[in-house]
């Protein structure tokens, strides 16, 4: 909305944090750099997705000057962890972040164990499932070690997200992933690969999916073998390629 320079946008949908006083000095900043001709002085925009750099080729000031480069994931080490029983979901609990959804989800599957691993402001919601066991903020090898465990991981995003980090660690830690397709997450998930994608938002399908793939255990652990050979890119990888850019 903001990239023929209605910047406005940014205030009326309280895009920086859902504050509209963050929202409004967002907004200066971006008619500021507007003004003062600097989105002309680029040379090359870096994009962590082609998710963004579609959306940014749109601005025909920007268009000719984007490139895609994924963010990168430290190497993790292959410790084989045996799978227990129950479903994860590790980050902010929050709308954007699908968990509203996700949490009337797990209220329709009491059968099936959730668990979650974060904090935010919905943190209230999740003692509505008996099902749904919060273990609150975790880092670590403590978080690493959820997620090794887990059957799959849940990322119901319910907002653009470019190159969420949470998608990349599940699966280089051997986990697979049940991701809303948008913003930049079908660009990480192999569907029917390493996981699957459901409709952002849609409950129904999320259920479905979630109900499917704990039911079918050699499903979900051929997903699981499969994010074995994933690959990212490593820190020295990812400068190399910048420093193209920047040479």
């Amino acid at each position: 909305k903001c990239l023929s320079g209605a910047f406005w946008n940014c205030t009326k949908g309280r895009c920086i944090h859902g504050s509209l006083a963050k929202s409004a000095v967002g907004t200066a900043e971006a008619m500021f750099w507007k003004w003062n001709g600097v989105y002309r002085q680029l040379d090359t925009v870096i994009c962590c997705s082609q998710f963004l750099k579609t959306k940014l080729d749109r601005n025909p000031v920007l268009a000719e000057k984007t490139v895609a480069l994924h963010n990168f994931v430290e190497p993790m080490a292959h410790k084989k962890e045996e799978k227990q029983d129950y479903v994860l979901y590790f980050g902010r609990y929050s709308e954007e972040k699908g968990v509203r959804t996700l949490v009337e989800v797990a209220q329709q599957l009491p059968q099936i164990p959730f668990i979650f691993a974060g904090s935010g402001p919905l943190e209230s919601l999740l003692t509505q499932a008996p099902n749904i066991k919060n273990v609150g903020f975790q880092t670590g090898d403590a978080l690493y070690t959820l997620i090794r465990r887990a059957r799959f991981a849940v990322y119901p995003s319910e907002w653009y997200e470019n190159c969420p980090l949470a998608v990349m660690e599940s699966q280089m830690l051997g986990t697979p992933v049940l991701g809303a397709n948008i913003g930049g997450i079908p660009e990480l998930v192999r569907d029917g690969q390493t996981g699957e994608l459901f409709e952002s938002g849609n409950a129904e399908e999320l259920k479905k999916k979630v109900l499917d793939l704990w039911t079918d255990k050699h499903k979900a652990m051929s997903y699981a073998e499969n994010c074995d050979h994933v690959e990212f890119m490593s820190a020295g990888e990812y400068m190399e390629r910048l420093m193209c850019h920047y040479r």
